[in-house]
């Protein structure tokens, strides 16, 4: 049986300063892709030109789409990903750098698995001149040895919907999920929580517990995944009440429950996904619809507590303490 055939789908913006490193490492790959598809986002830079610079000489096909006006990394991505012909497809950030042998080993990978869904990787961080921050992104996102037996024995939606650990730019998936995918919500900056998610609702997910890219943190980062202190922590929590992110949720994951339930016979899914979602939801929406006094907050967040949904969809005693101190 052949190979499958792999896709790279970037999306890029204003990103002139290090698309060049990141394409030079994508062409460096042990197994090249079969093709890179690059959508940009209406840059006024000369992002553009570096990249058809890039295609002239690659040693795979190149396609290039430039967007007329701004759509957002979501629907930015949305639009590479739809472009990809490839049995697998594999998201690339512009700013990062790939491991030489990271198309190969997710791509294996999968086809060792035939019944994954997606595979996805660990990343080293590095800041802009790709100097090691001292961490990594697992570390960074709290993915402890623990969540990852349960994503191995297929506890996956369980653990994605805690938090976001299959950052977008380290994992690949079956380019045949699409038609579940497809479109992605108009939320800000979710496509790889949505692929991530709902492929891992009806499919299992692979893990290789590598540092297979160079993540680069660097001002003009669109979200930067950073390892956070006690005060940025603190900081965080703030910014999350400030930004609504439990409204966010209770629409991300409300909006997963519905795709899967029109999904059809193609996309069913597996053991308790629909009732971690409908758990998930009731606990976002008390949490964004908690009342104004202490007192009246107190009775909700012990409630929630003693069901234990701090414990499996957030950071325990410290979502407590957000809900509690903070509003």
């Amino acid at each position: 049986m052949p190979p499958e055939r792999t896709s790279v789908a970037m999306a890029t913006c204003e990103g002139a300063r290090f698309v060049e490193e990141q394409l030079s490492s994508i062409a460096a790959q042990t197994r090249p892709p079969d093709e890179l598809v690059v959508c940009d986002d209406a840059s006024t830079d000369d992002t553009v030109a570096r990249v058809e610079e890039f295609a002239a000489g690659a040693p795979f096909p190149v396609r290039i789409e430039r967007g007329a006006r701004r759509l957002g990394a979501t629907a930015n991505f949305e639009r590479a990903v739809s472009l990809c012909t490839g049995d697998v497809v594999l998201l690339a950030d512009q700013d990062d750098v790939w491991a030489a042998h990271k198309v190969e080993t997710l791509a294996h990978a999968l086809e060792q698995a035939p019944d994954a869904g997606l595979v996805f990787s660990n990343g080293e961080v590095v800041d802009e001149a790709l100097r090691p921050r001292g961490y990594d992104l697992w570390r960074a996102l709290f993915f402890e040895a623990g969540d990852r037996d349960r994503v191995r024995r297929g506890e996956a939606p369980a653990v994605f919907a805690r938090r976001v650990v299959a950052a977008g730019t380290t994992l690949a998936f079956r380019a045949r999920y699409r038609a579940l995918l497809h479109p992605f919500p108009d939320l800000p900056s979710t496509h790889d929580a949505w692929i991530a998610f709902l492929i891992a609702c009806v499919a299992p997910c692979a893990l290789v517990d590598e540092t297979l890219i160079r993540y680069r943190l660097h001002d003009d980062n669109q979200i930067g995944i950073r390892r956070l202190g006690w005060l940025g922590q603190l900081r965080q929590a703030r910014r999350q009440l400030e930004r609504g992110t439990f409204a966010q949720d209770v629409a991300f994951f409300s909006l997963a429950r519905d795709r899967l339930a029109s999904a059809g016979p193609d996309f069913v899914p597996i053991g308790d996904a629909l009732a971690v979602i409908d758990e998930k939801i009731d606990h976002a929406r008390r949490r964004d619809t908690l009342p104004g006094s202490l007192a009246a907050r107190l009775p909700v967040v012990a409630g929630e507590w003693l069901r234990g949904r701090y414990g499996r969809f957030g950071y325990g005693w410290k979502s407590a303490a957000q809900d509690l101190w903070l509003r």
